[in-house]
């Protein structure tokens, strides 16, 4: 009973200290007001600049988000709801999992809109991504049924994403993913898996451009993605679904021609610029063998309006993603 309780203690401060680290991101990444980066674009500049930087900046807000969602829409690993742990001793299993997914933002059309008043545009980010999880830890057990308390597994991914260059953007984007999924409970008889993930990806900066106006776009794509996802096994088919929360940060830099000076125009900086979103998820797998084959899909909230805007794009519209996966499991 000794040696159960010092094991015990071990993972609970391993885990412990995996929630502290996570609860730190949580208290550094409230959502930031985006009206300074708009006033610094339009200082300066004529009474119509002010529409531009607007349509831009939330453009650039758009932007960061749609593939931050397309590249970390659903859970931390795919199909799956409770945690890896170990296979014999101390041997970690290994999961590799294989994705195609999507999504859907709508964003000001400036390239079609031109300057002032822009419409909107929607557009859609194809992408593929490969995970590898290992559990590390298989966490401890109330009773027979209940099992797999603070249990770990450590992430890691790479992904690539599609952009085209008729909606503005000048290359392909690649992400590195790391985190982890920590326990609550392991799926059995009479329990669902529920598990917590924290994952940290990082993209190279994106760019767009309207070569016609001279319109441009900078952004970093960097994401905190925190989940919680619960799931159950019913027979031939399991179910799962999870709610979370995306955290873009990093720089945003918009230059704007303004539309009445000849030769003039805005510009505007943030260096660290966060954003916030939840994030809303189900899904369904199949497993057969070592193979899982699933398929999930939701949606990620809306940001906040930015007032005195009269373009026609809604901030608040919902963005929606799918991803189909294979999974290997040994």
């Amino acid at each position: 009973m000794g040696v159960r309780s010092a094991i015990c203690r071990v993972n609970f401060c391993r885990v412990s200290f995996f929630f502290v680290v996570v609860a730190g991101r949580f208290g550094s990444a409230a959502a930031q007001d985006l009206t300074p980066l708009v006033a610094q674009c339009a200082s300066g500049g004529s009474a119509a600049l002010l529409t531009s930087c607007q349509s831009a900046v939330l453009a650039a807000q758009a932007i960061r988000g749609g593939i931050a969602v397309a590249e970390a829409g659903g859970g931390a690993l795919s199909g799956s709801s409770s945690t890896l742990g170990r296979r014999l001793g101390s041997t970690p299993r290994v999961s590799i999992d294989f994705r195609l997914q999507g999504a859907r933002f709508s964003m000001p059309d400036l390239v079609d809109g031109g300057a002032g008043i822009a419409a909107e545009n929607d557009v859609y980010v194809y992408g593929i991504k490969g995970s590898v999880a290992v559990g590390v830890l298989d966490g401890f057990s109330l009773m027979p049924t209940v099992g797999g308390i603070l249990s770990l597994d450590l992430l890691a991914s790479g992904s690539l994403l599609f952009l085209g260059e008729s909606d503005g953007f000048s290359s392909n984007e690649s992400l590195l993913s790391v985190g982890g999924r920590v326990g609550i409970f392991r799926e059995s008889f009479n329990l669902p898996g529920l598990t917590v993930s924290a994952v940290r990806s990082f993209g190279q900066q994106v760019n767009w451009a309207d070569d016609m106006d001279g319109t441009q776009i900078d952004t970093d794509i960097s994401t905190t993605s925190v989940r919680a996802v619960i799931g159950k096994d019913f027979f031939t088919l399991a179910v799962l679904a999870g709610f979370g929360w995306n955290w873009d940060h990093g720089e945003m830099r918009v230059q704007v021609p303004d539309p009445t000076i000849p030769g003039g125009q805005g510009i505007g900086l943030m260096e660290d610029l966060t954003t916030r979103r939840s994030v809303y998820f189900a899904g369904v797998s199949m497993t057969r063998l070592v193979w899982t084959l699933s398929l999930e899909g939701g949606w990620v909230s809306g940001y906040d309006g930015l007032a005195g805007y009269p373009g026609v794009y809604d901030p608040g519209a919902i963005t929606p993603f799918v991803s189909v996966a294979a999974r290997l499991t040994i």
